[in-house]
């Protein structure tokens, strides 16, 4: 493989990587968001649900940490 056949291709990477922390953006700061907002506005009287949503919310925060660097 030539050199510029390499950099064509990590140029392609670096691209397509861009556009994957875009849409991560994207969906954390939207979608998962507003779901988030909804349930946490509401009280659960259902444990089971109340766990999960607890568990969601965590799972958000640790994306959201992540995401903070890029």
């Amino acid at each position: 493989m030539g050199k510029e056949e390499l950099i064509n291709q990590l140029e392609e990477q670096v691209k397509l990587n861009e556009e994957m922390i875009s849409s991560l953006k994207e969906f954390f700061g939207t979608y998962l968001s507003n779901f988030l907002k909804q349930y946490r506005n509401q009280e659960q009287s259902n444990e089971k649900l109340n766990k999960i949503l607890q568990r969601q919310d965590e799972i958000y925060q640790k994306f959201h940490e992540l995401m903070k660097g890029c």
